[in-house]
């Protein structure tokens, strides 16, 4: 055959077909649709090896031998044509029989949901249509409606989101997933719960650049649309319900009438299992007699049974309000707060429903599963709280490492150029120092993970620091960790022909928000601001010598206050603070200079560095920033190099000096230098020394 082979995987035949087209050149072509069986994508259309299927019984006789397989009986003959697409989709199955459980969850960028469906349904929906036609997704800015063609009037979810999204980048895929844990199947065989995948649309929201932010809510459904008769089941009971039975004559009807008739029916669905209509047919009621505490009781029952727990518990209030000494009302308050995961209040509801019904045995058993399943969300909790803080240490430490490498080597190139050595020399150098540098940023973070392993304790606020780059991202001096935050500590680099290459900025809150770094001369500043902040005509600051506020027009609580560790110079020639253009959020800009007092006065440039920026902030590291002196004024930046001009100078002298001493000279002399610091501060320890044993010597002479 001019076209056979085995495919990659499994297709439909009922769902496949060819038709003889021709192309824009007039050439005729043949077009094959297979439709798979399993939605997923395939690497190649033809199975490469031997086929599973066809490794038949080796016959070493002749009657053992299969008997071969004629094309005709293993092939379908599949009829020619393009299927016709139906104007309208046709019903396959409700969202009732096929959904099974929902999960949600986002970051700043995106938000995904996730619908599980029930496998047995999905496979006998699939029968007859694809996959990839059973589904479909509407989405607008701040709209999403997820629905199964045919059904549309009875979507999965619809509502608004809660920020506004970019449609052209939302997708939704079918994939593998890990089904979601049911409670009730939880408790009934802990420990031997085996993990569960089930299929499950998931889509993917792409929020818009000015609700890159976590939402306080992903969906608000549309109660509308929720609250409705639930779609049918099947084509039959399509057609029956287009033959509607006779509605009883309701002239004269009571408010009390019509909720008695609703509660009924209500009720029947309630028995039945289907909890959306009991749910819409209690609403009816309420909506005659609103002030029937039961019926906010039922539908917070419904409420719960469809795991919306809000809504289930704003019922519960509501008839806690209308009947303070009824004790059903504070169970029905507690399983809400149960499955909103407020374990405390729920407890505390279940004990104020026991106080009003002491006889009833069942509080205990509710008190006591609530606190089993809030030991579990704990562990949990712990558990994947672990698990993202490896995964973030994981990928500050790739960023650290990149970055000590890229300082290490530029560092030790320009040294070793400058004394002299070749290209290769320098480049050989240069990536020994890398490689030392990524082993120190490796053992500092081997021992903050040790830490973190063998404490495991988990702070009620964040660390009083960080020690980051300018832009908020991961430094290689903030690797070193303490239960007071991130902490460096090493000598204090001086810095007199050019700024430091990778100054590190330190984050802090007080109370918003601010990174700050420092020169010799210099403090600079970056303040988070509000979101509600729009220019810098919003924005208030105050400065004085030993104190800053920062805040927005029309508020009273400051963004930014503080008294500074020392002075600082608002008069000062670099004085000055702007809003960051197309920064999100806002942020401010200020750079001040130091205190000129100080600067003048200083009698080593190294302790111009603060070590904290406020009073009341945490000490910081010696050696954490280095001396940036390139932004003194002109005339003490031209001292201080004369002054290293002369300590060099003399320095180099002085290793000249001990060249030319033999090995014994050095050590009298080492001795020496020691035994005058012992004397200087008056300690008793003494080195023997050539000019000792001569001083006692002479003096046993002149005795």
């Amino acid at each position: 055959a001019p076209l056979s082979g085995d495919l990659h995987a499994l297709v439909r035949r009922e769902l496949s077909w060819w038709t003889l087209e021709r192309n824009s050149d007039g050439e005729a072509a043949v077009v094959v649709s297979l439709a798979k069986r399993e939605h997923k994508p395939w690497s190649g259309v033809w199975k490469l090896g031997m086929n599973q299927h066809r490794k038949n019984h080796f016959g070493w006789a002749s009657n053992q031998r299969a008997p071969i397989k004629k094309a005709e009986d293993m092939l379908v003959r599949v009829r020619p044509g393009r299927p016709e697409r139906p104007q309208k989709d046709p019903f396959i199955i409700n969202r009732e029989a096929l959904c099974s459980g929902l999960e949600d969850g986002q970051d700043d960028t995106t938000a995904v949901i996730r619908i599980h469906f029930d496998r047995a349904a999905l496979d006998k929906a699939c029968e007859t249509i694809l996959m990839s036609d059973l589904f479909g997704v509407d989405v607008m800015e701040r709209y999403v409606k997820v629905f199964i063609r045919g059904d549309e009037r009875s979507p999965i979810l619809m509502g608004e989101l809660g920020g506004e999204c970019i449609p052209d980048l939302t997708r939704w895929e079918i994939i593998k997933a890990v089904a979601p844990e049911d409670v009730e199947e939880s408790e009934t065989a802990p420990g031997r719960r085996a993990t569960r995948y089930s299929s499950c649309l998931q889509v993917t929201v792409a929020k818009a650049w000015d609700s890159r932010k976590r939402w306080p809510r992903i969906l608000n459904e549309n109660v509308s649309a929720l609250e409705r008769e639930a779609a049918p089941e099947s084509l039959e009971q399509v057609q029956a319900k287009a033959i509607r039975p006779p509605s009883p004559d309701r002239t004269g009807w009571t408010p009390e009438e019509y909720a008695k008739d609703s509660k009924a029916k209500a009720d029947k669905c309630f028995k039945s299992g289907d909890w959306r209509d009991a749910a819409v047919y209690y609403t009816r009621a309420i909506d005659h007699t609103p002030e029937d505490e039961k019926l906010y009781s039922n539908r917070a029952a419904c409420y719960v049974k469809l795991k919306k727990y809000e809504k289930a518990l704003a019922d519960a209030k509501r008839c806690i309000a209308l009947k303070p000494s009824w004790p059903k009302s504070y169970f029905r308050q507690g399983q809400a707060l149960r499955g909103l995961r407020q374990f405390e209040e729920a407890i505390v509801a279940f004990k104020d429903g026991r106080f009003r019904d002491p006889a009833n045995p069942d509080w205990a058993k509710e008190i006591e599963k609530t606190e089993d399943e809030w030991e579990r969300w704990d562990a949990h909790v712990k558990e994947q709280r672990r698990l993202k803080r490896e995964a973030d240490m994981t990928t500050e430490l790739n960023e650290a490492t990149v970055m000590a490498e890229r300082e290490a080597m530029v560092m030790v190139a320009e040294q070793a150029l400058k004394a002299g050595k070749s290209k290769k020399e320098a480049g050989e150098l240069a990536m020994k120092g890398a490689e030392l540098a990524k082993q120190r940023v490796h053992e500092m973070a081997s021992k903050k993970k040790a830490m973190m392993v063998e404490d495991d304790l988990e702070v009620s606020e964040p660390a009083p620091y960080r020690i980051v780059t300018e832009d908020g991202g991961v430094h290689p001096k903030g690797f070193c960790h303490t239960d007071r935050g991130t902490y460096y500590m090493g000598m204090v680099l001086m810095n007199s022909e050019r700024p430091p290459q990778n100054q590190p900025w330190v984050e802090i809150r007080h109370p918003g928000k601010v990174r700050w770094t420092q020169g010799c001369a210099q403090v600079r500043m970056k303040v988070v601001l509000p979101e509600s902040v729009k220019s810098a005509a919003d924005i208030e600051v105050a400065i004085t010598p030993t104190s800053i506020r920062i805040g927005t027009v029309g508020d009273s609580d400051p963004v930014l206050v503080g008294d500074f560790e020392r002075k600082v110079d608002p008069e000062g020639e670099n004085y000055a603070w702007y809003l960051i253009p197309d920064e999100k959020p806002p942020m401010l800009e200020l750079s001040v200079d130091k205190d000129a007092s100080e600067v003048y006065q200083t009698f080593s440039y190294g302790t111009l560095l603060w070590p904290r920026l406020f009073k009341d902030d945490v000490t910081l590291g010696e050696g954490l920033f280095e001396a940036d002196l390139t932004d003194l004024p002109p005339h003490l930046l031209e001292k201080w190099r004369q002054e290293q001009a002369i300590a060099n100078e003399r320095s180099r002298k002085d290793r000249e000096r001990r060249q030319r001493l033999t090995e014994e000279e050095v050590m009298e002399e080492v001795s020496r230098n020691w035994n005058d610091e012992f004397a200087r501060h008056g300690m008793p320890q003494r080195f023997d020394t050539n000019e000792e044993r001569m001083v006692q010597s002479a003096t046993r002479s002149a005795r």
